[in-house]
Order: structure tokens, then sequence, then C-alpha cells
């Protein structure tokens, strides 16, 4: 292959559209794994965890009563099963 030849072949629109692509799909598995990472490392249960606990408390302090301790921990261990 001479140099015209392969200057021709880089100068095709044909290879300008294969890079695109190629950029296009490794931009894409960037994406998917970034927001894999991101969403792994956001868990929902301890969330929840954490929120019991500070009612909780508000319970012991007086501010709760047992009733509405009691309503708050059956909707969050409902949540907690879906």
């Amino acid at each position: 292959m001479n140099a015209k030849t392969l200057q021709n072949l880089l100068n095709s629109t044909f290879v300008y559209w294969i890079g695109l692509g190629i950029a296009i799909v490794i931009l894409g598995i960037a994406v998917h794994y970034l927001r894999a990472w991101f969403r792994d490392s956001d868990d929902p249960a301890d969330k929840t965890d954490e929120i019991l606990d500070d009612m909780e408390e508000l319970r012991r302090q007086g501010v709760l009563s047992e009733a509405e301790f009691r309503s708050i921990k059956s909707q969050l261990s409902g949540e907690r099963k879906t």
C-alpha cells in the first residue's frame, strides 16, 4: 500500500463513521459502568435502618408516641420487603 492510497483511506468517510461508532460504543460502556457504580453505592436498606434508628431515638425522647413509632416501623418494613 503506498502513501497516497493510505491517505485516501484515512480521509474517507467510511473510516470516520467507523471511528465515530467505536467512540460511541466506548462512551456507552463507560456510562453504563459509572451508573452501576453509583447505583451500587446507594443501598436503600441502609437508609431504612438509619431512619428506623432515628425514629426509635425520637420515641425514647418522647417526641413520638409508641403508636406513631409502630406505624412508621411497619411502613418502613413494608418498603424493605419490596
